[in-house]
């Protein structure tokens, strides 16, 4: 029986130490600061700039240990885009089956080529609708085999993405979301009709560069009194107060009461008033990339949607229409610029 006993204590022990040894064989050989060194030399690299590498955490993809960081330009810091979520991408690095750290990948190609994209087209958006103007810019490079399903490629810049593209059309192709968001009041049916010509002369600025064929435009005039210094107390008001059904068009949407809407109206156009283009530019230029959807909501004027058949087909197949088929933009007619239910302000 002791016998059996020292067989059995002499398995166990042995078994522990194959699997330490085991363990120690497999422990990594590095730490969370080596991962950060690892990533920042790759994006240094090649982007050739330093970056911030932060929020580091591990995930297991079927067995494999990954890393996953934020990464962001340090050039960024201290400007209005820091902690902005358009300007920031991800790096991943895995550990390899000797614990070693392998090639990182990353998304921040993503951010550049929308920042390439924005610089090219930012000139002519300026000199058809003005300065008080923000853009957002979602540029795909999408890649082919067989040319029955496309995928997205990683090109670093707008000017190694065109490059393929004009090497090998048929088997690439640029996909373009943009979204312009113009800070003004539109005040007259005449005021109207001038927007929806620049809208149409932009579209076909876009055809002219190749842009059209994968397009999805949306222009969107955003009520100035946004830019008033009083907004942020009167945005806080309305999302403490109670919504008030109102019937528009036969369709019934929320909006803030009555008197609030009729108060805000009047004191931000009085503060509206009293400041200059240049104080408007910089409380426009102090809004982040990513708070312009949600500033949409009550403030949106007017607004403009253009899709190609091409990016239609693409994003939105079951909505296309006979009269989509045969819509190419051709004449200012086919550009309409409609109110939105939900905007608030009182003239």
């Amino acid at each position: 029986m002791r016998k059996q006993q020292r067989i059995l204590s002499l398995i166990v022990i042995l078994s522990l130490s194959i699997t330490i040894a085991g363990c120690i064989n497999k422990s990594p050989k590095y730490t969370i600061e080596d991962v950060r060194t690892k990533i920042g030399d790759y994006l240094y690299e090649k982007y050739g700039e330093e970056f911030i590498v932060d929020r580091i955490g591990a995930r297991d993809d079927d067995g494999v240990t990954e890393y996953v960081a934020r990464v962001y330009p340090k050039s960024i810091v201290g400007t209005i885009k820091e902690n902005d979520k358009y300007y920031y991408g991800s790096a991943t690095i895995d550990v390899g089956e000797s614990g070693e750290l392998v090639e990182p990948g990353d998304s921040y190609s993503y951010v550049t080529r929308n920042i390439d994209m924005e610089e090219y087209l930012l000139p002519q958006v300026k000199k058809t609708f003005g300065e008080r103007v923000l853009l957002k810019v979602d540029v795909q490079h999408k890649v082919t085999g067989d040319g029955s399903w496309w995928a997205g490629y990683k090109s670093k810049s707008l000017e190694e993405m065109n490059k393929k593209i004009q090497k090998d059309p048929e088997h690439n192709r640029l996909e373009l979301e943009l979204y312009l968001y113009v800070f003004d009041q539109i005040e007259d049916k005449s005021e109207k009709e001038e927007r929806r010509k620049d809208i149409f002369e932009f579209v076909q600025y876009l055809k002219e560069e190749d842009l059209f064929n994968y397009l999805e435009l949306g222009v969107i005039f955003i009520d100035e009194r946004v830019l008033a210094p009083s907004y942020p107390q009167f945005k806080q008001e309305i999302n403490q107060s109670d919504l008030v059904k109102k019937k528009i068009e036969g369709e019934i949407v929320l909006l803030p009461p009555l008197e609030l809407r009729r108060r805000m109206s009047t004191e931000l156009q009085k503060e509206i008033d009293k400041m200059s283009e240049k104080e408007l530019l910089a409380n426009m230029r102090s809004i982040r990339k990513s708070k312009l959807k949600g500033i949409t909501k009550y403030n949106m004027q007017y607004v403009a949607l253009v899709y190609s058949l091409g990016m239609l087909k693409e994003r939105y197949p079951s909505s296309i229409t006979e009269e989509d088929k045969k819509n190419n933009y051709n004449s200012l007619e086919k550009i309409i610029l409609e109110k939105p239910y939900k905007y608030m302000y009182i003239k």
